[in-house]
């Protein structure tokens, strides 16, 4: 009776407090998110891993991948990219990983001439097998999606010398479309040829559809249309189509001189074609190694010839989603092959940053230490120097650009004077790729050691810092969300002071904890910041005095007097009662309505 008399005050009471829970509710974290928003975006990137040895050593594998070819299934609901050292079968719904594949049996890589075709029923992935265990004849298998169960399709090679490079399978999986490229060593000067075949994976019934021959006619790609009627593929001169009975040969586009054409893709609805257009030196210099991707460009024409233009710089193997003509998969060019995923219908990037941490995917992935996909481990701390790996990043590269690093993200000491980096740049100023900056003839870390103060630093999450300075066995702390740009302690006039900066606009916050055996009363300690009084708050914990102090961020010489003789507008903290005022008020509220209920029962 009595809890039924007190639950709808109780309930109001609760309703209160949850209100008041959810406008005042502390964030747990200000870390940046992985974003959707990018655009391109990176489709998927094998985070980078750290570990220490029993030894003591730091080690270090990049992770990333190095696409060179992209594959999506015909119902877009599977993306396929094919790496130099793996094989990733992607869920288009949810954009992770089904399978993550290395070493597949029967498949020798072939480079930029990799190819692969995912059945239309999204269970195989067939691929051309070049390797010479199988000389002289070359194979196209199938494979399961996660690379296991591999199954011998047909031979495709109709000579000794010929070798397979492009295929694709009919709509229906039924038909299989292949080339081929050899040179007649039997005359002089060598007879070059391309071909192009049929075959009927039902009967193995084979049909030749086209004959090249010559240098100019080496073939780089091939594609079925979506209605299978027609067949596009490009050579060193141009862009054709030709009808699937081998009638009809046009050429729509002419190729760039040296210029090559890969990648040919039919956007879904037939009338278009895009392929990249790779500038590779000369034609008589040709090689797949030679081929400067960085100068790949996805272009894009209509299939009567009209509207030739380029959609996208600095990418390769563009193919579209069966879904959505407005989205696609490619690969772009950053020392390796990234693959990404873009959307046309929405602003595009040219330098992207996939996870919205600042930092583009091109300075994560040449830097090398990253994951583009992560927009956390900036503030990370792989050696555990006092450096954010943002900060050692930055160091670097304001020191010797990008692609040289005198700071190594994997040793806290890059000198080897005995003081970690962090503590070199954020306490004595020092320069942690030099033993003895001032080349006075003493190590950084003797002269430090004499001034009677040692110091480590730490890095906390959402890249705040925490300073452990200790002077005559007495331990001061500093946690803050600025840069440190060096401490100093003056023990005569019991003065600390830190250097101290951030981005304009935003706001700086330090926490500075004395032992109160340090000062002569909490009322006796005053803050500037720049040689100006600045309001402060402090009370004590314990054994120890806590000072709290926020200002705008520029570059600023914060200083905490510990003695009387400095100047500053003190104060006595409440905010660490005071921040939880909600918690409190809902508390007396919940007591105040459980009295009031009380009272009303018992009258009754």
């Amino acid at each position: 009776m009595l809890e039924t008399k007190l639950s709808p005050i109780a309930t109001i009471a609760i309703i209160f407090v949850s209100a008041m829970f959810g406008l005042y509710r502390i964030p747990l974290s200000n870390a940046a998110e992985s974003t959707v928003n990018a655009n391109p975006r990176i489709i998927y990137w094998p985070a980078p891993q750290v570990w220490q040895t029993e030894y003591g050593h730091i080690m270090w594998n990049s992770g990333g991948i190095d696409a060179t070819s992209i594959a999506w299934s015909p119902s877009g609901e599977i993306l396929f990219i094919a790496g130099s050292d793996r094989f990733v079968v992607i869920n288009a719904s949810t954009w992770s990983p089904i399978s993550d594949s290395c070493n597949l049996w029967g498949y020798s890589g072939q480079g930029v001439f990799d190819s692969f075709v995912i059945s239309p029923n999204d269970s195989k992935i067939f691929y051309v097998n070049t390797s010479y265990v199988f000389a002289p004849s070359s194979a196209i298998y199938s494979m399961s999606l996660g690379g296991s169960d591999p199954t011998f399709i047909t031979y495709v090679n109709s000579c000794s010398s010929c070798v397979p490079t492009f295929f694709d399978l009919s709509s229906d999986g039924m038909t299989l479309l292949y080339t081929e490229f050899a040179e007649n060593y039997s005359t002089y000067p060598y007879t070059r040829f391309s071909r192009i075949w049929k075959v009927n994976l039902e009967t193995s019934e084979r049909s030749l559809i086209l004959e090249l021959e010559g240098p100019d006619n080496q073939i780089f790609s091939v594609r079925f249309s979506p209605s299978d009627d027609k067949i596009a593929f490009s050579t060193y001169t141009g862009v054709w189509i030709i009808n699937s009975d081998g009638t009809h040969l046009t050429r729509i586009a002419d190729i760039l001189e040296n210029s090559i054409a890969m990648h040919l893709n039919w956007a879904p609805n037939g009338t278009m074609l895009t392929y990249t257009e790779v500038d590779y030196g000369g034609r008589s210099d040709y090689h797949p190694y030679n081929i400067w991707w960085p100068n790949s460009n996805i272009t894009a024409i209509n299939v009567d010839g009209s509207n030739k233009h380029t959609i996208f710089y600095g990418a390769a193997c563009w193919t579209w989603s069966p879904l959505n003509g407005s989205i696609a998969a490619f690969i772009k060019i950053i020392g390796r092959g990234v693959p990404y995923l873009i959307d046309l219908s929405l602003p595009i990037s040219s330098d992207p940053d996939s996870d919205g941490d600042g930092l583009s995917d091109r300075e994560e992935i040449f830097c090398g230490y990253f994951n583009p996909l992560d927009p956390t481990d900036l503030y990370k701390d792989y050696d555990n120097d006092g450096l954010s790996n943002l900060e050692e990043y930055e160091f670097n590269i304001k020191r010797s650009g990008v692609g040289t690093y005198p700071l190594n993200l994997l040793n806290p000491d890059t000198d080897g004077d005995g003081l970690s980096d962090g503590v070199e740049i954020k306490v004595f100023r020092t320069d942690p790729t030099r033993r003895d900056t001032d080349g006075d003839g003493i190590d950084d870390g003797l002269e430090a050691a004499a001034t009677g103060l040692s110091a480590f630093v730490s890095v906390l999450p959402e890249g705040w810092i925490r300073m452990t300075l200790q002077w005559s066995n007495k331990t001061m702390y500093v946690s803050t969300n600025s840069s440190v740009l060096g401490v100093v302690f003056n023990s005569t006039s019991m003065v600390l002071s830190i250097s101290v900066g951030g981005p304009d606009g935003t706001t700086g916050i330090a926490n500075i904890t004395i032992p109160m055996e340090m000062i002569t009363s909490l009322s006796a300690v005053s803050v500037t910041l720049d040689n100006q009084p600045i309001e402060f708050q402090i009370n004590q914990v314990g054994s120890y005095a806590q000072i709290y102090v926020e200002y705008h961020h520029s570059f600023h010489e914060l200083t905490a007097h510990l003695s009387s003789s400095g100047v500053g507008i003190g104060g006595v903290d409440l905010t660490g009662i005071m921040s939880y005022w909600w918690l409190m008020l809902s508390i007396t509220i919940v007591a105040v309505a459980s009295i009031i209920a009380l009272i009303i029962v018992k009258r009754r």
